[in-house]
């Protein structure tokens, strides 16, 4: 069998979204994140484009996050401004993309939650929000609301 680390990005992706919805949906919480299964339309396509996700919940609101723009699921969601989210209440969400203090506040969130480094950010994991912020240009943050404008709902 092949370990995690061999794997190609697009089998870890299947197997991500495989383990994420076979296993138990744990509600989202203030200051944490949670695996979820998004899905975007396809810039080209229009078909549906799902991949495996941590959403981080600050201030009630929730967000995924990209160390850079260059992302085939941070392109199709720029391009829809739109995804789906498997197994919520109100999956279906407008996603904005936020910058500044908003963006670097869920990253620091998502990244103090994780509970262990990652070297994919442009900046250490333990950076502050004033650096992070720095970075809001060029990394992806985007904030998931219901549409219809009703609050996030576990």
């Amino acid at each position: 069998m092949t370990s995690f680390e061999q794997m190609t990005p697009r089998e870890r992706n299947a197997h991500m979204i495989e383990r994420i919805r076979g296993g138990e949906h744990a509600p989202y919480q203030e200051g944490r994140h949670v695996l979820r299964v998004l899905s975007a339309p396809g810039r080209v396509t229009g078909e549906p484009r799902p991949w495996p996700i941590a959403v981080t919940q600050v201030d009630g609101r929730h967000y995924v996050a990209a160390p850079n723009r260059r992302r085939d699921w941070v392109r199709n969601l720029l391009a829809a401004g739109r995804c789906s989210v498997e197994r919520d209440e109100q999956p279906d969400r407008r996603a904005t993309l936020v910058e500044g203090d908003e963006a670097a506040a869920a990253v620091a969130t998502y990244l103090a939650a994780l509970g262990r480094p990652s070297t994919l950010w442009p900046f250490p994991s333990d950076a502050p929000v004033e650096r992070i912020r720095r970075h809001t240009a060029e990394i992806a943050v985007f904030r998931l609301e219901p549409i219809g404008g009703a609050a996030c709902a576990n």
